[in-house]
């Protein structure tokens, strides 16, 4: 999982990710200057440019990551290793509450939540099945991907392989810890046994892998042509109107811009400052993941204060506040905060009551929260060079590990041969009543 991050996100990602990028803001300004010379409106030219172009590119951008993201898994899964991970992890992942099967819904899940929450159901116990669809949102999901190569790759352009890998392993991290948690205080019971079949090693099938990179690659893309078009036209009235339905230029009258100000000592604790723009882009994380850079994006496109060009709309203007300590907060907490409004609805369905989904929904956002408010006040203490923020890491993951050390262990219950009678005559191996 390293070695996919490293490559996926740092060694190739990165220069195919410049080229798409480019491509879209050429794109984008010779679609303005082409509707300009044909007498449209302002206005009009601003939804097509800045909403449309800017916040659909600004996630297509990442596609080339995604492939081999997808890749990478795939051949994990077509070699048959991937059911021999979950057998080697079951009796670890035994210890806090779960199944070594949880890991597949895990791999999963670094595709797309949606069907890693749904693949739980490979798990017989209830309450192993339930902790699995609750945590497995924490995993890097490929919506998840483009903002942590955006800002892995912007702040940390010599180590965002390395940045975008340790998150994934801090996911694992705060899984662990909060298994234990959910375990001691919300599902409480036995852990089934493990039975699964392996199947044999065997070469990839690159018609297989083709198939599903490109099933999944096309599901991102639908995905990026509805929900975020549609966002991305919603954001874009929301900045360009006032509450009295007047446009404007200036953002900062805007609808958004208003209700964003007023929630963004929310954010203050993990950003440093209060930003509005960045409250409102976490805040649509709800509706995809994607769409927080895409809002961004567009909220880049309407800011008369930032130059053109999405590549640098992180080192000015209404972003221009980010420093290393901050933006790996802010991945932090978009990372383990609440899922997309179709994993939610995957995981009201696993869970069984709208009652138990609203809980997770709370419970991932604390957690999310709590983490990236540490993060933050840790690494702007520290300092913001690179040798510090992976000093940040380090320190964060420890607090983690000492958090682990420190939680109670579960009591392991007596045996059905305690008190027999016939206990030091009998043979482990021997079935019997007793």
């Amino acid at each position: 999982m390293f070695l996919i991050y490293y490559f996926s996100v740092g060694v190739i990602g990165s220069f195919t990710v410049d080229y798409v990028v480019d491509s879209v803001d050429s794109f984008g300004s010779f679609i303005w200057k082409t509707l300009d010379s044909y007498g449209a409106s302002t206005w009009l030219i601003s939804l097509v440019v800045n909403g449309i172009i800017s916040g659909v590119g600004a996630v297509l951008g990442f596609v080339p990551q995604l492939i081999i993201l997808f890749i990478s898994i795939s051949i994990l899964e077509t070699t048959g290793y991937m059911s021999r991970i979950s057998l080697l992890l079951d009796k670890l992942f035994r210890k806090i509450g779960l199944s070594g099967k949880s890991l597949i819904p895990f791999i999963v899940g670094s595709g797309c939540s949606v069907p890693g929450i749904l693949s739980s159901r490979i798990l017989e116990n209830e309450n192993e099945r339930k902790m699995t669809a609750v945590l497995t949102p924490f995993i890097p999901c490929s919506a998840k991907l483009p903002i942590i190569a955006l800002f892995s790759g912007y702040f940390f352009p010599k180590n965002a392989g390395l940045i975008s890998a340790s998150l994934y392993f801090f996911a694992i991290i705060v899984i662990v810890i909060s298994a234990l948690i959910i375990k001691k205080f919300i599902f409480k019971g036995t852990i089934s046994t493990y039975v699964f079949e392996l199947p044999e090693y065997k070469l990839p099938s690159i018609k297989y892998i083709a198939k599903d990179v490109y099933e999944k690659v096309m599901e991102f893309i639908k995905r990026a042509g509805s929900i975020i078009l549609i966002s991305s036209v919603v954001i874009w009235f929301l900045l360009s109107f006032s509450f009295n339905f007047k446009y404007s230029n200036n953002i900062e009258t805007s609808i958004l811009a208003i209700i964003g100000n007023k929630i963004s000592w929310i954010f203050e604790p993990i950003l440093g400052v209060r930003s509005w723009g960045a409250t409102v882009s976490a805040i649509q994380g709800l509706v995809a993941k994607e769409q927080v850079i895409s809002s961004m994006a567009v909220i880049n496109g309407l800011s008369s204060e930032i130059e053109e060009g999405s590549k640098i709309f992180l080192s000015s203007g209404i972003f221009g506040f980010f420093t290393k300590s901050s933006a790996y907060a802010f991945m932090v907490f978009n990372l383990f905060s609440a899922p997309c409004f179709a994993a939610i609805g995957a995981m009201r369905k696993e869970l069984g009551s709208t009652k138990k989904m609203l809980l997770a929904v709370v419970f991932q956002t604390v957690i999310a929260w709590l983490l990236a408010t540490t993060v933050y006040q840790i690494g702007s203490r520290i300092g913001s060079g690179t040798l510090n923020i992976t000093n940040i890491i380090i320190i964060t993951m420890l607090t983690i590990i000492i958090i682990l050390i420190l939680l109670p262990r579960p009591k392991r219950k007596k045996s059905r041969c305690s008190g027999c009678p016939y206990s030091k005559m009998c043979n482990k191996n021997d079935l019997h009543m007793f």
